[in-house]
């Protein structure tokens, strides 16, 4: 039973890293360079752990945060 939550556990992980890296993205202010954020996700999508690990560590600090004003 534990063996089973384990490997349910390591089977979610990609999808779960891809999810978070893709909130992240749209957090991100890319105005001035859109293909940009069209590059990263197709780098998320296509290698879910692997590219996720690349923004995370890699790329993410290369992007401001998108700063809206609340009416």
């Amino acid at each position: 039973m534990i063996l089973l939550i384990v490997f349910g556990i390591a089977g979610l992980a990609p999808l779960i890293f891809a999810v978070l890296a893709l909130i992240d993205i749209f957090k991100r202010d890319f105005s001035q360079k859109t293909t940009d954020r069209i590059l990263l996700i197709l780098l998320v999508l296509l290698l879910p752990i692997l590219g996720s690990i690349i923004y995370f560590v890699g790329l993410r600090n290369a992007y401001p945060l998108n700063r809206q004003e609340v009416v």
